[in-house]
Order: structure tokens, then sequence, then C-alpha cells
């Protein structure tokens, strides 16, 4: 099923350059229920924080704010703007809609000054408590995630990632943002945490065996768990004009425990914590 929502507020011309403000709320249904569930929601502009409820559905609520330099702008965002819902079997997409970019990649010139509007969405949502999890947003807003169980792909461009009392695997990561996640249960797969600027900080139960690889060029590691030094793999070796190029890895690896799944964190200006839960 597809649902395009596009709502307007007719208000009088003198308001034509203020922001308007919308509320969408949605319950939103699995087609299919069981396990395997996943939810994605792709923004532009704004936040997005997800929390649990004991339902099985979706609870969606969106704030729109719409800014334009007249009433006709207005009419223009509304028709251009669009919040695309998509339920499919086990998965439900959230995805909002512009003139300027396509889903996830590929965006074009915008902005304020080049369409004479922009519309940011704020995004809340309740979930099933175990699910399968992929935010992204680019600017004007964090990403946060309570209570969660299941994997997990979030993206933030311009604003910090936070995820707490968390179960699961996967990649968390921003560019001009910090990351904070604490586990609830430790996970068992492979995990990524980066950022380019700004601070990691990841707390895990204790005990905890893994393999931690750190990367940081402007900042320091720093961990409440005893290490081991694991040591570098060979270094790999590239010809170049005849010439042999040694280079290892960029990495420093340290395991905690009986080792075990490999947890990377990557920073280049910031430092990384590596917490015990207290």
């Amino acid at each position: 099923m597809k649902i395009f929502i596009c709502l307007f507020v007719l208000i009088s011309a003198a308001q034509c350059q203020d922001a308007r403000e919308e509320t969408i709320s949605r319950t939103i249904q699995f087609p299919e229920i069981g396990t395997g569930r996943s939810l994605l929601v792709d923004n532009v502009q704004g936040s997005i924080v997800v929390t649990v409820h004991d339902g099985q559905t979706v609870e969606m609520t969106a704030i729109r704010r719409t800014r334009a330099k007249s009433e006709a702008k207005f009419q223009e965002a509304g028709e251009d703007v669009m919040l695309d819902i998509q339920e499919r079997r086990s998965r439900i997409e959230i995805v909002v809609e512009t003139p300027w970019r396509s889903r996830w990649n590929d965006r074009r010139p915008h902005g304020y000054r080049y369409y004479g509007y922009d519309v940011t969405f704020d995004f809340e949502l309740k979930v099933p408590k175990t699910i399968d999890l992929y935010l992204h947003t680019v600017n004007d807003g964090d990403i946060e995630v309570r209570d969660v169980s299941g994997s997990f792909e979030i993206k933030n461009v311009n604003g910090s990632v936070m995820m707490f009392g968390i179960s699961g695997s996967g990649h968390a990561s921003s560019v001009n943002g910090s990351l904070t996640v604490g586990f609830r249960e430790n996970p068992v797969g492979k995990c990524v945490f980066r950022t380019v600027n700004g601070g990691v900080e990841v707390t895990f139960q204790d005990p905890l065996s893994a393999e931690l690889h750190l990367k940081t060029f402007n900042g320091k590691a720093y961990t409440d768990f005893d290490v081991t030094a694991v040591p570098k793999t060979i270094p790999r070796i590239k010809e170049k004009r005849g010439k042999r190029v040694y280079r290892g890895g960029d990495d420093y690896v340290v395991r905690v425990g009986e080792g075990g799944p490999q947890l990377a964190f990557d920073t280049l200006n910031g430092s990384i914590h590596i917490l015990k839960n207290q």
C-alpha cells in the first residue's frame, strides 16, 4: 500500500512569510505480523525520535514546519514536498519526498533561496519492542532511539545520534555530530560507530567480550575495561612504479575478555570513550 500525505493550512496573506506548522498523526499497520519487521525513516531536515510501546503497530506523529516567501510559495511547498508512507509486508517505509533529492542520495541544488521555501519534519514514532531500524536525516535535527531490540543503521549528517537501552548490532554514524550509545544487552554481531567531527561514547554491560577497533586522529581513546593488545595483521603490499609499498592497518586493535564480535570506533576530530554500565 502506498500513501502520499500533502497537507495545507489556509491562513491569511498577512501570515505568508511566517512559518506554518501542521501535525500529522498516523497508525501504520504491518501487512504481515511476525518476526523480521523493519522500519525505514528517510528524512531531509528535522529530527527522528523512536521509542517502544506494547503494540504491534507504528504510531507516527510528524510535525511539519513550512517557511515560504509568499502565499504562492506555500502552495508550491505543499505540492512539492510530500510524506510518502509505504507498507510492504514486514517493512514500513516513511520517506520525505522533495524536488531536490532522491531516496538516500543524489541531492540536487536546494534551499530557501533557490526554491523560496523550506520544509522541516520532526518525527516521533512508537514501535514494537523488536524491530530493525533504518533511520536517516541530514540537517536541523538529532536522531534518538530508546529501548529497541534489533539491527540498526542510523545515519545523520549535521546532528547527533543518541541510542539508549538498546539491544542488537549495526552501524551508527554522523558527520558533524557526536554519538552516544548505551547497550542494555551487549551486541553479538559487528558494530561500527563513526563520526568526523564529534566524540564517540558507547556504554556496554560488564562483562564484555569483544575486539575493539579504535581510530581517531585529533583525540584519544579511553575505556573502563581491561584490554590486551592484538597484533596487527601483515601489512598490505602494493606495487607502485616498480616499487613495493607497505602499509599497515590504520586501526589499533585491543581485546576485551575472551574476544568476540568486532566493535569499531572511528572519529577524526574527537575522543572515544568505551564505558562500563554503572
